[in-house]
């Protein structure tokens, strides 16, 4: 029977995740991979050949890696192999791709990582339920200050049934995507996520408009509207690191160019229908009087900084006529 301390190396086959599906331990050189049952691991996979590779010490102990006789070659991690190569293989060993079968070659001279910290699956109940409650809070706040008087219930009946509905369906299909990578229905590790991320979305939004107006500073309230979506990048890149753990560098990257991607379209809707990179300072509530805090401007100086706004009206003006011009004449023909 094998003892452990006989074993002279291991290989793991791994998934396209990175999970390992199942190990072979090595008590003997050498060790040949292919598809052929002569073999010592026997890999089911048509892209490989019947005696596709091999490893065993060479003269002075080392080991080395034989690619024989395929038309896929060899990935050593990364590098490609064409049949007939011999190469060393490193002492701590080595990732091999073997047509699309992924293997780890483990030997004795691996420096094994630090353990890692386990990833909690989330926060206390009490402190989503708190969180959800102050988010509900906000939202609803929200929602009574923009509805007209004299609303019926009927108003509300989107944001009682559509928030909570719409948290639960944003987390189900986060967990589902655990489950597909990490082989796990992570619903509530997905709520202990979004929940601070929408609190502070729904904060920033609420708050930055209402401190610029008070304040009149018209930069602060055009902040608001990046500020939200920068904190909604963070929520996508939250779920997504929690999914795929492993791959921390892409997934950052991914979300830094489809962040850039969105506010470069987002810059050039907000240029062709204004004329202005930013869009006007616009509340349609605003703040009490007791909070305004920026002071008054006088009369005069409102019509002044009013008054380039005329050519910018007539010129629009003409570009609408002229558009609706050329539209008729389409029409005509």
């Amino acid at each position: 029977m094998d003892r452990p301390e006989d074993r002279l190396a291991l290989i793991e086959l791994q998934e396209r995740d990175g999970r390992v599906q199942r190990t072979l331990d090595v008590h003997h050189w050498p060790l040949t991979l292919g598809r052929a049952l002569d073999n010592t691991l026997v890999l089911d996979d048509p892209h490989v050949a019947p005696a596709h590779a091999s490893v065993a010490p060479g003269e002075d102990g080392q080991l080395l890696l034989s690619v024989g006789h395929t038309a896929n070659g060899v990935l050593l991690d990364g590098r490609p192999l064409a049949a007939g190569a011999c190469v060393p293989l490193p002492p701590a060993g080595a990732h091999l791709q073997l047509g699309t079968t992924r293997l780890r070659l483990r030997l004795r001279g691996e420096a094994l990582a630090a353990e890692r910290p386990l990833r909690q699956p989330g926060t206390r109940p009490r402190v989503v339920a708190l969180q959800a409650a102050a988010l509900m809070l906000l939202v609803t706040a929200g929602h009574w200050i923009a509805l007209d008087p004299g609303a019926d219930f009927t108003a509300w009946l989107p944001l009682l049934f559509g928030a909570p509905l719409g948290v639960v369906a944003w987390c189900g299909a986060w967990a589902l995507l655990s489950k597909l990578f990490q082989h796990r229905f992570e619903f509530w590790g997905h709520l202990c996520r979004v929940l601070p991320w929408l609190l502070a979305m729904e904060l920033t939004e609420s708050l930055l408009p209402t401190v610029a107006a008070s304040l009149a500073w018209p930069w602060l309230w055009q902040l608001s509207v990046p500020a939200v979506a920068a904190l909604g990048a963070l929520l996508l890149h939250s779920h997504l690191r929690y999914v795929l753990p492993q791959h921390g560098r892409v997934v950052s990257f991914a979300v830094v160019a489809m962040t850039l991607v969105f506010g470069a379209v987002s810059l050039a809707t907000v240029y062709r229908n204004t004329d202005s990179l930013a869009r006007s300072p616009y509340m349609s509530t605003l703040p009490m009087s007791g909070l305004r805090l920026g002071g008054t401007v006088p009369v005069p100086a409102l019509v002044a900084a009013m008054a380039p706004l005329e050519a910018r009206l007539a010129a629009r003006v003409k570009q609408a006529r002229e558009e609706d011009a050329a539209d008729s004449a389409d029409a005509d023909e």
